[in-house]
């Protein structure tokens, strides 16, 4: 039974279970089905299907991410759920001017849906392809208005087109949301037409901080998939150090000689005072020099940015990523 809880920790330490795709572009194979017939959008998805027959006017945006989805179609959410960042209304800063005046109602996860406040919100859509649903907690928000759950193989995190294509069907705006997910990917393309020394550089995006003196990398998934967008290249080495999920945990004594195979190391850091942490780890001292100046820490924005991989966070990932990738690369 998929957990409706998903702490910034546990996704970090997650793996495959959370999601899959290894380009900005890719979508599953078995995409999620939507279409319209007789004017009704018809969603599938992975506890059957989901007709909505009108337009939505007051929706709930009940998982981790699906209010950044709604803000790129310009619709506002009458509730947004928090995930991690203590912004306001659980809005991250590449979305904060899209709310305009708007105050939603801020849900959490942590003790499970809130049922009976999205209840009484008397919402006619919810949004919950990001929200880790089961069959009976379908069930109850199915029960208030028509629900939009994820596609059926992840509960959480399923490849951001994926999302966006049932979210945009269930707004009735399925052109507009096309669009959107076009123009990310032009951002990115632009960015790799104007920086071609990015072609098959090799990158490494490691986690912020050691585990047990150990450095944690992402070998693929979507943490990675937005690099491949830029031209760059997952080193294969990190393969050997892989388990059953999506991570490489590389040893301290190996860390120098798996590290080095890179151009460039993306550290997820998330604060001044973690990246000041970081660096002044004995582990990482005894890198040396060569390896911290191909080094890139990155701020809370811009990994949470990464982490939601949602059109917007996408948007702010190029837009703040590129150039700082430029002055390693040239």
């Amino acid at each position: 039974m998929p957990s409706a809880i998903l702490t910034r920790r546990g996704f970090l330490a997650a793996g495959a279970t959370l999601a899959a795709g290894t380009a900005l572009a890719a979508c599953t194979k078995d995409s999620p089905p939507t279409s319209e017939r007789n004017g009704v959008a018809v969603i599938k998805h992975a506890f059957g299907t989901t007709e909505v027959k009108t337009p939505p006017q007051r929706i709930v945006s009940a998982g981790y991410t699906e209010h950044d989805y709604l803000l790129a179609l310009g619709i506002v959410p009458i509730a947004v759920t928090e995930w991690y960042g203590g912004f306001p209304f659980a809005t991250w800063p590449w979305a904060t001017d899209r709310l305009g005046a708007a105050t939603p109602e801020v849900l959490t996860l942590t003790d499970g849906l809130m049922v009976d406040k999205i209840a009484s919100l008397k919402p006619d859509l919810i949004l919950a392809t990001n929200a880790g649903l089961d069959q009976d907690n379908y069930n109850k928000l199915s029960g208030i208005a028509p629900t939009i759950a994820q596609s059926g193989k992840y509960a959480f995190f399923e490849p951001w087109k994926d999302q966006a294509k049932a979210i945009g069907q269930s707004v009735f705006k399925p052109s507009e949301m096309d669009a959107v997910a076009q123009a990310v990917d032009s951002r990115f393309a632009s960015a790799t037409s104007a920086h071609p020394s990015f072609k098959d550089k090799k990158v490494i995006y490691l986690q912020g901080e050691l585990l047990d003196g150990q450095a944690i990398a992402y070998r693929s998934g979507p943490r990675t998939g937005f690099l491949s967008s830029l031209g760059l290249a997952v080193p294969a080495e990190l393969e050997s150090y892989g388990k059953a999920d999506q991570l490489a945990h590389l040893p301290a004594d190996q860390l120098a000689s798996v590290l080095g195979q890179a151009d460039v190391l993306l550290w997820g850091t998330e604060s001044d005072e973690q990246s000041t942490a970081l660096q002044a780890d004995p582990v990482i001292t005894k890198l040396g020099s060569s390896l911290l100046n191909r080094s890139i820490f990155t701020s809370k924005e811009l990994a949470g940015a990464i982490n939601f991989s949602s059109p917007l966070s996408l948007t702010y990932v190029a837009d703040n990523l590129v150039p700082q990738l430029a002055r390693v690369l040239g």
